[in-house]
């Protein structure tokens, strides 16, 4: 049991070093030759960016609008009417902007981009397609994993900003036909005490780690499959698993050193 435990933690401990080395790659890249096939990455990540972001833009509107009304019934169902109105702002800001903002769009991010992504790679990696651009000349880290991690990390962090605004507008138009929501003079004058500073930065934060996190998981899954075919949906599937796993450690570690 110990060893088979000890086996798991190892396997684990070298994923975490291989997705750092592909980071580290993509940044030296990006620094060492920026204008490399300057047009040809910038095409590659505004697809990324249409593909994870602008076609999931509804859903995370509505998720976020109807996570949104559901916070603040909980709340006000839950605290006195007289002390819910001063504490609705702070759930939003807490619940929503920080936690459930950046978590739900790297989920919709995952769902929609981390197994396509693996089954890409996968596929090139198989059919040698990787080896052939290092043949040529060409860098796989700038033409293929630059892309892939600029377009996830733009699409989580401008998919959380939607989220916000969507569940900021959503909450305070249910508190209002709830009857405790504060007039909008109140919410001007008292913004960054509803919203401080540091709930915009930790959310943004979370969200751009997220995006790198779900891209190296994802390229270093598609990129580890060799001979065998069959081995493509089980990259992808895991894939799945393990970027939703490291968010989920991620995001909470940022909240407990936050608090």
């Amino acid at each position: 049991m110990l060893r088979r435990t000890g086996r798991l933690l190892l396997a684990e401990v070298r994923r975490l070093v291989s997705y750092s080395a592909l980071t580290v790659l993509v940044v030296q890249a990006l620094v060492r030759r920026p204008a490399e096939g300057g047009r040809t990455v910038r095409m590659q990540v505004a697809k990324q960016i249409v593909f994870s972001a602008w076609d999931g833009v509804p859903l995370v509107l509505l998720i976020g609008a109807l996570m949104s009304v559901s916070m603040v019934a909980l709340s006000v169902a839950l605290i006195p009417s007289f002390e819910a109105t001063p504490l609705v702002g702070r759930v939003l800001a807490y619940g929503l902007v920080r936690e459930l903002a950046p978590l739900m769009s790297a989920i919709l991010v995952i769902l929609r981009s981390s197994g396509a992504i693996s089954v890409e790679l996968g596929y090139m990696s198989w059919r040698g397609e990787v080896e052939a651009l290092e043949t040529l000349g060409i860098d796989p880290a700038k033409f293929l994993l630059l892309p892939r991690f600029a377009g996830l990390s733009v699409a989580t962090v401008t998919l959380n900003m939607l989220f916000v605004v969507a569940a900021g507008g959503a909450g305070l138009l249910t508190a209002q036909v709830l009857g405790v929501a504060p007039s909008l003079s109140y919410v001007g004058a008292n913004l960054e005490q509803l919203l401080l500073p540091e709930d915009a930065v930790v959310s943004f934060v979370k969200s751009l780690l997220f995006g790198g996190t779900i891209a190296a998981v994802a390229c270093y899954h598609g990129l580890s499959v060799r001979e065998d075919l069959t081995e493509v949906p089980r990259r992808a599937s895991r894939a799945l698993v393990e970027s939703l796993s490291w968010c989920t450690v991620i995001g909470v570690s940022i909240t407990l050193i936050t608090l």
